[in-house]
């Protein structure tokens, strides 16, 4: 396999080679890629291939605690924060916190942890960005009630518009804020943090009554002290687990607070379900490897530089910039470990929007734009809602996008190449295995392109330009530095 094999004009459809290919499935997920642009026997050339680059024999070191990220000389264990056996790397660990952090948020959710007045705790402020907000985020919006018992409010940017509107709709009382930062230096989260702190301060929650209603979540053992709590009040995770894989560890602290530990353990579950998968199935029917294949063709192959995530269910819609964190931010570099860069595509673009509104918005583009796409359409065969009709016409809606997206004029250079993934039903089982499936085709992205998916050295770079604008200097003088070294 190389990328230097001529784009005809003509580009076929898996179906048309091999009509009776039956979708994968597996945890409940329901994978069709017939309307890829490869034919059968490619597809095929491409398993091999997959075997010759030793992909599965990757992930699975991975999995079993292989230093896989070498720039930090670190394991990638965010499968053990799932784990629920003891021969998963790092388990007595990870079951030690995880049982400090259920047994917390069930305090909350039971009414015997309370604020500092006695008020039963109603509200969640999660202060963090990034990686420390994004998975959260689109947990929450996929599972919560349409009448939560206790609400849960993200802070990320430091923005104060949106400071006064989260603030404006709690009580301090009744709140609890988790501050969470896995260096515990990131900038946002500390002028956010500050920010609240001083909002409970003018309420007059001082002192030792802080300590009722903020916790802190991090790596770096002195959260605790930086924000004048004690440390029963901090929660761990670990240097091992990059932030963009972190929701199943203390990350996700709100959510088993604000969603019940039972669903936060479903949540857990399905993802472990979704490992299990990945490294015991074979290439051809291994959901996230198909993914992982399916986008490394498009990019060294069709020519296709962006990735559209299109859910057809609003449960999922905060799942396109969480994956467009994964994967660009994984997928985003033109190095490999070593420094030499790499000759070819690597990760894509990835956008998206609810499914429904992006047909009015930018679908125009799609269907007739001068662009090459490949496409993810999301959908569930169990509606969230008792509207008969609302679903039938969604329904409808998305089965007819599936096929106009890839009737394209078979002379146009320009097309899209389309995969369904459908649902049995949005349960947090299904949402776990569905998140856990897309990481595990973002690191084996990694593998075929040959990059580091767990580093993230121009994040990094943005940071420290970012903290000398903000005392005064001329960033322009790092990025000097930064050439000369």
């Amino acid at each position: 396999m190389t990328s230097s094999k001529k784009i005809t004009t003509r580009i076929p459809m898996l179906r048309e080679s091999d009509p009776q290919r039956a979708p994968a499935c597996a945890c409940g997920i329901k994978l069709d890629i017939s309307r890829q642009r490869l034919t059968a026997d490619e597809f095929r050339d491409l398993a091999v291939f997959a075997g010759e680059k030793g992909l599965l024999e990757a992930h699975r070191a991975m999995v079993d605690g292989a230093v896989v990220n070498e720039a930090e000389h670190r394991q990638a264990l965010h499968t053990s924060l799932r784990a629920f056996s003891a021969g998963a790397p790092r388990y007595t660990e990870v079951l030690a916190e995880r049982n400090r952090l259920f047994a917390f948020a069930k305090a909350v959710r039971e009414g015997r942890w309370r604020g500092c007045r006695g008020d039963r705790i109603t509200d969640v402020i999660n202060i963090g960005i990034g990686g420390s907000e994004m998975g959260p985020h689109a947990v929450w919006h996929a599972l919560q009630t349409a009448r939560p018992d206790l609400k849960l409010h993200f802070l990320a940017s430091v923005d104060g518009v949106l400071l006064e509107r989260v603030l404006s709709a709690c009580n301090p009382r009744s709140t609890l804020v988790v501050v969470s930062s896995k260096s515990f230096t990131t900038r946002e989260t500390q002028v956010n943090a500050t920010a609240v702190d001083q909002w409970l301060l003018d309420n007059g929650i001082v002192g030792a009554d802080r300590s009722r209603h903020m916790v802190v979540v991090s790596a770096n053992p002195e959260a605790a002290d930086i924000m004048c709590l004690p440390p029963e009040n901090a929660f761990r995770i670990w240097s091992w687990v990059g932030g963009r894989f972190s929701v199943w560890s203390s990350i996700g602290l709100p959510l088993a607070v604000a969603l019940g530990t039972e669903a936060f353990t479903e949540f857990l579950m399905g993802a472990n379900e979704m490992d299990r998968h990945s490294v015991t199935a074979p290439v051809e029917e291994n959901l996230p490897a198909i993914l992982a294949l399916m986008e490394y063709w498009n990019a060294t192959k069709m020519g296709v530089t962006s990735h559209c995530l299109l859910p057809y269910d609003e449960r999922l819609r905060v799942l396109v910039p969480w994956l467009q964190q994964l994967e660009m931010e994984s997928l985003g570099k033109t190095h490999d470990p070593s420094g030499e860069k790499i000759d070819g595509v690597t990760g894509l673009a990835v956008w998206g929007s609810n499914g429904d509104e992006g047909q009015h918005s930018f679908y125009q583009w799609l269907r007739d734009g001068a662009g090459r796409t490949s496409i993810d359409l999301v959908w569930s065969e169990m509606p969230g809602h008792r509207y008969a009709e609302h679903y039938r016409v969604l329904l409808a809606n998305v089965r007819a996008q599936a096929e106009a997206l890839v009737a394209r004029n078979s002379d146009s250079p320009y097309f899209n190449a389309v995969s369904t993934i459908v649902l049995d039903a949005v349960t947090p089982r299904r949402l776990g295995a569905l998140m856990a499936m897309y990481e595990h085709k973002t690191t084996m992205l990694g593998h075929l392109f040959g990059i580091n998916p767990f580093d993230q050295p121009g994040v990094e770079l943005g940071k420290k330009l970012s903290q000398r604008a903000e005392r005064g200097a001329d960033p322009k003088a790092l990025l000097a530095e930064v050439a000369g070294s």
